[in-house]
Parts: structure tokens; sequence; C-alpha cells
């Protein structure tokens, strides 16, 4: 179902405090579970409710793009967006904003995961209507770059507009979001220009990559807050979920990317039937409570909260954590991949070096994680 073709030099995904910058790829292979099928509306399946449900988002083709002083399209504003949502999160050291899209009447929602990974807390506002809710992340899939939102206290919501056919090369599209944390919906226009696109996605942190494939290229200018939010076609018909832009100094070399929307559906149904893959996480990760630095090819433990796992494993700041279950950890990210892949309450193995260099090990239960 996913296909690798593709390279690409460095890119931003989401505005504040762990945004994505994306690395140069080649040949990337990456494969993908069937997913169960999606729940029913009445009786009519998710998918099927959602597929050209109205007349889309109202895009303005006609006006062209409106060039800032780089010459990136800086977007032209759009007010009328059924079920698009703007994201807020709160992360322990500042805000991140990005965008989301409305799924169900009742307040089944999603973004990227980059956009809500590490928040404590996410807010979302309806872009049409100004109201405010805040957020539970039911599950998430980092290969796909996909979180699973349940809107709290929602009803009667507006529901985007779907189309899951795969759009042709050439084909007008255009994403919408909340760009540099605007606070506004805007729209920047382009085309398709390649399919099944492969990236390789860094936070920034050192040898923490992420690969993403079988994604849509668009040549629209995105920049940082479009995360999670629509590519739609011309007809305003949502076909995915941009994801990246790749950075470049003028327009000519800035691209757009995409998640298909019917891969991102395949999230939300195999979030929903409660099962959990190789890929796929839900509810709250296990964790052992400790905050971890990469410093020199190595996870530096830099705090350890009180009352943890980590403080009655003995972990101490200035350790290093060498490995866990056996597995060898050389950085932070590393570290925190194998860990959140585990349940509250899993039992780990965690080898370790003292600040002094004692080497210890021991074993103990992973806590509830107090961030996406």
């Amino acid at each position: 179902m996913i296909a690798v073709v593709g390279v690409l030099a460095g890119v931003v995904l989401a505005t504040g405090v762990g945004m994505l910058t994306f690395q140069e790829i080649r040949d990337i292979v990456a494969a993908q579970e069937e997913a169960p099928p999606l729940p029913s509306t009445d009786g009519v399946p998710l998918d099927e409710s959602l597929r050209r449900a109205h007349g889309g988002i109202r895009v303005d083709w006609a006006a062209g793009p409106a060039p800032d002083e780089s010459g990136l399209d800086r977007g032209r504003e759009v007010t009328d967006a059924p079920g698009v949502l703007m994201v807020e999160t709160l992360l322990m050291d500042g805000r991140g904003t990005g965008t989301g899209i409305v799924l169900s009447a009742d307040g089944l929602a999603i973004t990227n995961y980059h956009v809500v990974e590490d928040s404590s807390e996410v807010t979302v506002t309806i872009a049409d209507t100004g109201e405010s809710h805040t957020a539970t992340v039911l599950g998430r899939d980092a290969r796909h770059d996909v979180a699973v939102l349940r809107i709290d206290d929602a009803r009667d919501l507006e529901t985007v507009s779907i189309d899951t056919s795969v759009p042709a090369l050439g084909e007008p599209s255009a994403a919408v979001g909340n760009g540099r944390g605007q606070g506004y919906l805007t729209a920047v226009t382009g085309e398709v220009t390649a399919l099944g696109e492969s990236i390789v996605a860094s936070s920034g942190v050192p040898d923490d990559y992420a690969r993403l494939t079988g994604l849509i290229e668009t040549s629209a200018d995105v920049v940082p807050g479009y995360s999670g939010g629509p590519l739609v076609d011309e007809d305003g018909q949502v076909v995915g979920i941009t994801t990246a832009a790749s950075q470049g100094e003028d327009t000519e070399s800035v691209d757009g990317y995409a998640i298909p929307v019917a891969t991102a559906l395949d999230v939300v149904a195999q979030v929903l039937s409660g099962e959990e893959t190789d890929t796929v996480s839900i509810g709250v990760d296990g964790a052992l409570g400790v905050v971890v630095a990469t410093e020199e090819g190595a996870a530096v433990v830099k705090e350890v909260s009180p009352d943890s796992s980590a403080e009655r494993l003995g972990l101490r700041a200035g350790d290093t954590v060498r490995a866990i279950d056996g597995r060898a950890v050389s950085s932070a990210a590393e570290l925190s991949d194998l860990v959140n892949d585990r349940n509250v309450g899993d039992v780990v193995s965690v080898d370790w070096t003292t600040e002094d260099g004692r080497e210890r090990s021991g074993e103990v239960a992973l806590q509830e994680a107090v961030v996406n």
C-alpha cells in the first residue's frame, strides 16, 4: 500500500517546542499493517459517512499566492472550513501549535502525533466557531505521525468532508492550517507533484529520526503550524493530512508533504479497535519518571522525579542509561522509544552507569507517563 521514493533536505513541521526537521532520505521501505474496519455511525462506516459529506473547505483558488518578504506564499485567509481545528499544546518548556480535523459529530478528531507529542495538555479550537475544548489523546502511531483525539464535551460538531481516492499528479491542492500559530486559518495553494514519497524526520535531538512513507507531495508553501491540518483538492475535499514541508530559501525549493487521508483513517480504526500493534500505541504510555538528554552519544539522566519508578530503581541525576531490556541505548530518543512502547505496569530491566563510573542493573515496573 505504501510506495517509497524520494529525496528531501531538511524540513519543518510544527510551531513551538518539538517541531520536526527533515533530513535527506533515499530508498526507505516501511511496512503497514492491515487495519481493522472503521466504526459505523447509524450503520454507515465512518469513512463512508465522511466521503463527500458536504461541499468541503472553501479555498480562494483564483486569488493566487500572497508572497511574503522571503518569497513564500503566506496564504489567503480561510473563513469557511467545516471540521478544521486549531490545536494548542502545553509542553514542559512552552507551548506548541498545529492544526487538526474533526471526524465525528461527537468529537473524534486527528492531528499529527508530533503536534501533541510530549504535551501535558491539549486544547482545540473549532476554527469556524471559535469554540474551544480540551482534548484527550486516545492513541498514536509515530511511524505514520498520526494522533487520534477525543474532543471533550463535544456534540453536534461539523466534520470534514473527504475523498480517499488517490489524487492525480498535477491536480490542484491546498494546505489549510494555523500557519505559524497565527490564530486563524490560511490556505496555501499548489499542485500535487509526487505520490508515494518517503522522508526521514528528526526532532532536532541527535540520533532522533523517524521514517514517514507513502506521502503526497505538493508544491504548496507549507510552513510551521499547518501540521495535522487538511490537504484539500480543488473541490475542498480532504485528501491528506499535512505533516511536513521542505525547508528552503525560496519558493521553488519548498515542498509540502501529506499523509493520505486513507492511511490516517487506518490508524483511527486501529486505535478504536483497542488492539495495539508494533506502531500503534493506545492510551497512556509507561514511563520511568526521568528527564534525559543526549550527550556525546549517551542518554544522560538530568532529573529524577520524586517517588518515580526511576527513583525506586536507584537512578540518579548524572547517571547514564546503557540499555533497556538488553537493547542498547545511545540517545534520549532511543530511551524514550523503548520505554514508550511499553504499558503502565510493565516490568523492564535497566542497565546504567552511575556518575562515578559504577555499572548497575535492575528491574522496575513502569509508571504512568505525565505527557502524551
